[in-house]
């Protein structure tokens, strides 16, 4: 019987990987998922997305103790998907679960989750596939193996129909509600163990399976001895060691033992395999993929997303005075998994003029680093540039040229096309504000166009309705009007008012014509305008002539207002180009923030960062959020308008400048000072105490400060996590008998006779974070251990 079952998960796993599942192919930019693309693999650093903090480490949860975020995001999507049916074709991974809270959806789990996840919601990043990349997240995050994700969900409009199993059903319901998503028994028991293998029951929700008072302290039982992802929710179910409150206990009196009846369905054979620690992880990498699959009829999904080794970022063309020049800008991503950074000598644009020759002359541009970024598995050096070309020969096109230290040469020609760059219509950044008059765009259309029609349209989310906690899209069109001709280009701008509660988070696009004659410059944000218009003149920057303001024309007309429910990430691909974040001048005078004295406008240098404890980058970076970010250590700064970096120490040398070399407003607050470009606006902590030495305790001894994650738990035999009483003398009883003992984000402590794997020793600053239950003791960072030894041992 193991036999056939190991047979069984082998043929699943050999159909997903060999029906192209599991292998994607190399992408052509630009791409549908390249939005997502970014929310998936810029996990830490220059321009990261955040989308992986509320689930590093894999037991934490913003929502306090006994909550663990990344089980929450495997159960959303569980739920989501778990009332589709293959056989009407209704139904599936449609993120009609935010309609359906409650009733059999219970807890507070998903309203917490789909809340996480409405921020990343967009015209490019439908929910549904934003649950869907959350089970990508949770599960490296907590150290399976990465569950491809395939894009192009479109999201529900309403309520799906009901049938989530639960626990009170039987076997039979049981197995004819999977069949009903395409699941067979062994399937069934597979994916069920794939998604228990982290987080457990509360009382709240389900008190005939853990009595209220009966779990202290936060009346919530684990399925199995770890909160890693896991073989030990098979292992110790087959060894008769489970802690699974769906297994045994309380659950037997209220016939809610669903685990047993499932996991038992065909004789155990399933779950003995799955014990296997490899099997376990493939055999779930296949399954979870799967579930996430299981999608409304007609749903065409894409390859599964894949990093790009080179991918731009931020491209911008921008038409200067006189209109015989143009400023080519942005940034090349380079993935730096299989070429370290330093071993890139330079990175070069080798373009093509508007034709597709070289009238250019040498076409090329030059780059220097920017930033650094990192997800679970990649690298990756962000290179800017910034060049100004003739308008008369432009560009189409773009290749980027790798030079190595030791001479050899990368050419990276997007597939064999190079990399598009689109002149028909652009953004006038400059010459576009947000203010207290309202949005004001202008662009710049080539006036090869005849008679064309130039709208810009805007996107924004509202309100669902009450109940429904994520929000839909609202798009507006506005007709832009041509003002003036500088050179080759025709002028257009429209005016409109915002609503200015959320003037800041609009989306928007300049576009002309419709259809495949159209050409667009997309995805802008309202957030990256100054506050002032800039006049653009019709002569040369030297030369006295006539200019045009933009500053508060008259209002546009709205020819068009819709609000959307239900977003698709498109299979088909773009071809526009995305802004780069501009500076300001912001009028708030000295930085403050309560509980920090500000430090002064300092250098930072991509070579040599001055704080290295962590960092991230996003669309909605205030002091506040900042100051929470980086409340474990001494020194917070801002950069860039959306960066945050934290240390307790400056790590390399750096020195005061003007305050006004600190000009970027931060990208959620126009109000606050957020650095510039190697600028940073820094701050002391005054309330957090300088971090002790680490703790002493009888029978061990301080081994050091270790990488944890998240290829699994360097220490994996026991676990556990308290948010109020962690110390170290605790841990140190816990783990009485283990040659080591770790604790880890403040709150949690592992146990283990041995390493699991080899991992990295790092610096002493790296652990700081005091622990829940004593400040004066160093309990670990974010993916680091502060291990002790047994005196003894070796």
């Amino acid at each position: 019987m193991v036999r056939n079952a190991l047979r069984a998960l082998a043929c699943l796993t050999t159909v997903f990987h060999y029906g192209g599942f599991l292998v994607a192919a190399v992408q052509t930019w630009p791409s549908s998922m390249d939005e997502l693309e970014d929310i998936m693999f810029l996990n830490n650093g220059y321009r990261a997305r955040g989308f992986a903090f509320e689930v590093t480490p894999c037991s934490f949860s913003s929502a306090g103790p006994g909550r663990i975020a990344a089980a929450e995001w495997l159960r959303t999507a569980f739920h989501d998907m778990a009332t589709g049916s293959v056989y009407t074709g209704v139904g599936g991974l449609d993120a009609s679960l935010m309609y359906e809270l409650g009733g059999d959806n219970i807890g507070a789990a998903f309203a917490t989750t789909l809340t996480t996840y409405s921020p990343y919601l967009t015209s490019r990043s439908s929910l549904s596939d934003i649950i869907a990349m959350g089970i990508y997240t949770a599960v490296r995050s907590c150290g399976g193996l990465p569950v491809p994700v395939r894009t192009g969900r479109t999201d529900a409009t309403a309520a799906g129909p009901p049938g989530v199993p639960l626990p009170q059903n039987s076997l039979y319901t049981f197995e004819q509600q999977f069949l009903r998503t395409g699941f067979n028994t062994t399937e069934m028991i597979a994916v069920t163990a794939c998604g228990h293998t982290i987080g457990g029951v509360h009382a709240v929700n389900f008190p005939q399976i853990v009595p209220v008072g009966s779990a202290p302290p936060n009346d919530y039982v684990l399925f199995d001895s770890t909160t890693a992802f896991d073989e030990k929710i098979a292992s110790q179910y087959v060894a008769g060691t489970e802690t699974d409150p769906l297994d045994a206990g309380a659950c037997v009196g209220s016939a809610r033992c669903s685990d047993v009846r499932v996991f038992s369905a065909d004789g155990n054979a399933t779950m003995t395999a799955l014990a296997n620690p490899a099997t376990f992880q493939s055999t779930c990498q296949t399954m979870l993929q799967k579930m996430i699959e299981v999608v409304p009829a007609g749903t065409v999904l894409t390859d599964p997303i894949a990093a790009y080794d080179i991918k731009p970022s931020v491209l911008q063309l921008t038409l200067l005075d006189g209109g015989s020049s143009m400023t080519f800008s942005g940034e090349i991503r380079v993935r730096t998994t299989v070429r370290p950074a330093s071993q890139i000598a330079s990175v070069q644009l080798v373009y093509k003029d508007r034709t597709g020759g070289n009238t250019c002359g040498s076409c090329t541009i030059g780059s220097s680093g920017v930033g650094t970024a990192t997800g679970f598995d990649d690298g990756f050096t962000f290179y800017g540039f910034s060049a100004d070309i003739p308008t008369s020969s432009s560009i189409s096109t773009f290749d980027v040229l790798v030079t190595l230290v030791g001479g050899g040469t990368e050419l990276h020609n997007n597939n064999g096309g190079g990399f598009p760059v689109q002149d028909t219509i652009m953004l006038q950044s400059p010459q576009s504000c947000l203010n207290s008059n309202g949005l004001t765009v202008v662009a710049a259309v080539r006036n090869t166009q005849t008679a064309p029609s130039v709208n810009l349209n805007l996107t924004t989310t509202v309100s669902r309705g009450s109940g429904i906690p994520v929000p839909g899209l609202q798009f507006t069109s506005v007709l832009m009007t041509q003002i003036s001709t500088i050179g080759p280009y025709n002028i257009y701008t429209a005016n409109t008012p915002l609503d200015s509660s959320r003037a800041e988070n609009y989306k928007f696009d300049v576009l002309i014509g419709s259809g495949t004659s159209s050409a667009a410059d997309s995805f802008k944000n309202t957030n990256d305008l100054y506050d002032t218009c800039s006049s653009l003149s019709s002569g040369s920057a030297s030369t006295t002539t006539s200019t045009f303001s933009s500053t508060a024309p008259a209002t546009s007309t709205i020819t068009s207002t819709s609000t959307i429910t239900s977003v698709t990430t498109s299979p088909s691909a773009s071809s526009t180009t995305t802004s780069s974040i501009a500076a300001t001048s912001p009028s708030t005078p000295a930085p403050t923030i309560s509980g920090y004295t500000y430090q002064g406008c300092m250098v930072d240098n991509i070579s040599g960062r001055v704080l290295t404890g962590k960092s991230i980058s996003t669309s909605t970076t205030t002091y506040a959020s900042c100051a929470v970010f980086c409340s474990g250590y001494d020194y917070m700064g801002l950069e860039y308008g959306s960066e945050c970096w934290c240390g307790n120490s400056y790590a390399n040398p750096t020195s005061l400048t003007p305050d006004t070399d600190c000009s970027f407003s931060c990208s959620g607050s126009a109000a606050e000072v957020c650095g510039a470009g190697n600028r940073l606006t820094m701050f002391k902590n005054n309330i957090r105490a300088s971090l002790p030495s680490n703790a002493t305790v009888p029978g061990y001894g301080y081994s050091g400060c270790y990488t944890d994650g998240p290829h699994g738990r360097v220490l994996a035999d026991k676990s556990y996590a308290d948010g109020a009483t962690m110390s170290i003398e605790h841990c140190a009883a816990f783990c009485s008998g283990y040659t080591y003992f770790g604790t880890e984000y403040a709150d949690e402590c592992y146990c283990g006779m041995s390493f699991a794997y080899a991992t990295a020793k790092d610096a002493e600053t790296d652990c700081n974070m005091v622990c829940s239950g004593n400040g004066t003791e160093i309990c670990g960072a974010g993916n680091r251990l502060s291990v002790y030894q047994a005196e003894g041992a070796s």
